[in-house]
């Protein structure tokens, strides 16, 4: 087991930079790790990393599998000796802080720095990011009498797109030369700040929910924080969508020592043209009184659906490296839906279909031919936040050369889709809802739902089907791993539909 007090790495003074209670949470009261699909993403392209700088004739050493403390050591060994070319995952300690870099390569009498990032571009939190791996590595080069000399960043081409299955010759763009732009000055004062919060001593930093608890990445701890605002009987102003972590808000109520919906000024409150006027006050009103609310339109809103009704979902992967010929790295791969039909209200839901495939290379004809046949040609079609899924994934489908023969179905099967997220938006907002619309949200406020993501290991959102897509297109994983991924995911698809059935039914019911 790796050391815990008193002790940094790049990614503890990462946290620590965005919020110094997210590094104390990982210190001392760390959450269970949760694999996630970004990380798979960036191993792969890793992966190719290790293969594009492997080509040429050097000689090797990977540390990539080697344990830390181990891997310090093989280091500074394979600098000192000359013998090595190329080191990846090369490791470096230095003043109670720790380093992996992605590639070390040998430049006559020093070395050049080289981080990978899965991202498509340079990003401002890389900056700092490099200079913590530059400062450590330079500084233990120092001691053994070498020298960093380059310092490069590469990330993937957003240009490249497969087409040759596993030839990925121009997936790197490596034009961000950071030697002179790393701040390795400014390093030095982060170890000083942040390593005493690691000291298993160390009070927990006191710190409000802000900007900071989403940028540059969404923090893991944030419920705590929130726990924290909820006094007894007392709805915290957070919830309120778009002002609820703004400064000028955030400042009021600090001012006036409270955390109360209910204090919010209406001067605070603004209109968006994607919810119901005046969407604010119904959030205060609904917990002040604590009924829902249900806008005079939505029994006109209901009259305009026409049965059959269908309820869809889809799922899609940005592959990062790609593995579907014709597609770019972060192009949004559809390889799921679920469908559930509801023929008229004197009847019951039907079992539902679904679709799942992984890495055909024909995956998309697929995915629309057999969605298609799902959803027939007349009836009202319902999807979550339809405009930014399901709608853009069918437009896409449409302009594929493998599908345009469909465009004429396509654009039909568009014209029937209506976005439950717009409708409940407008027209529908339970205290229970805490402010949320999303789907998971609102399944909580309906009264005969049956629907429930808080099963352990089960898929519990978008970001988890995605791993599960990972996990299924990785030729190390088993049959057995590999079925009960598809197991999840067809389970959780189906209840992301099965949700928006019963919305819907209790839209009826209700108007």
């Amino acid at each position: 087991m790796g050391r815990i007090y008193n002790y940094l790495t790049k990614t503890k003074i990462a946290s620590g930079l965005q919020c110094e209670k997210k590094l104390w949470n990982e210190v001392h009261q760390p959450l269970k790790k949760k694999k996630k699909a970004a990380f798979n993403r960036g191993r792969l392209f890793g992966d190719q990393v290790i293969k594009n700088y492997s080509q040429k004739n050097l000689k090797i050493l990977d540390l990539s599998e080697t344990w830390p403390n181990i891997a310090v050591k093989d280091t500074l060994n394979a600098i000192k000796s000359d013998k090595i070319d190329i080191i990846f995952e090369a490791t470096f300690e230095y003043n109670n802080t720790l380093v992996r870099t992605d590639v070390l390569i040998k430049n006559n009498n020093g070395w050049d720095l080289i981080e990978a990032k899965s991202s498509t571009k340079l990003k401002p939190e890389h900056i700092p990011d490099v200079s913590i791996q530059s400062y450590i590595a330079r500084k233990s080069l120092e001691v053994i009498g070498k020298k960093l000399l380059n310092i490069k960043l590469i990330h993937i081409n957003t240009e490249f797109v497969l087409k040759k299955k596993g030839d990925y010759k121009n997936l790197i763009s490596d034009d961000n030369d950071l030697t002179k732009r790393v701040n390795e000055k400014e390093v030095q004062s982060y170890i000083k700040k942040l390593l005493p919060i690691t000291s298993k001593e160390a009070n927990c930093p006191k710190i409000d929910i802000g900007l900071h608890c989403v940028k540059p990445y969404p923090c893991d701890y944030i419920e705590r924080c929130k726990s924290v605002l909820k006094a007894p009987n007392v709805t915290p102003y957070t919830i309120l969508p778009y002002i609820g972590k703004s400064k000028k808000l955030i400042e009021y109520m600090e001012d006036n020592n409270t955390v109360d919906l209910q204090k919010v000024p209406s001067s605070f409150f603004i209109d968006r043209k994607d919810y119901a006027p005046g969407y604010h006050q119904i959030i205060q009103e609904a917990h002040k009184n604590n009924k829902p609310w249900f806008s005079s339109n939505l029994k006109e809103i209901i009259k305009k659906f026409k049965f059959p009704l269908y309820f869809i979902d889809f799922e899609t992967a940005q592959q990062g490296v790609p593995i579907i010929i014709g597609t770019d790295p972060y192009y949004p791969l559809p390889f799921q839906w679920s469908v559930h039909k509801w023929e008229s209200k004197n009847k019951t839901v039907d079992k539902g279909k679904s679709f799942l495939k992984f890495n055909d290379q024909d995956i998309e004809r697929q995915f629309i031919e057999t969605l298609l046949d799902a959803v027939g040609n007349e009836g009202t079609i319902f999807a979550h936040s339809a405009q930014s899924v399901e709608i853009k994934t069918l437009e896409r489908l449409k302009e594929k050369d493998s599908c345009k023969d469909l465009s004429g179905k396509i654009d039909n099967l568009i014209a029937r889709v209506e976005d439950t997220a717009i409708i409940a938006k407008h027209n529908f907002y339970s205290p229970l809802m805490n402010g949320d619309w999303g789907i998971k949200s609102i399944i909580n406020a309906l009264p005969n739902s049956k629907i429930s993501y808080t099963e352990d290991e089960n898929i519990s959102g978008g970001d988890d089907a995605v791993l599960a897509w990972f996990i299924c297109t990785d030729p190390k994983t088993t049959v057995e791993d590999k079925e009960k991924q598809k197991k999840l995911l067809l389970e959780y698809c189906s209840k992301d539909t099965l949700a928006l059935y019963y919305l819907i039914k209790y839209f009826f019911d209700e108007s």
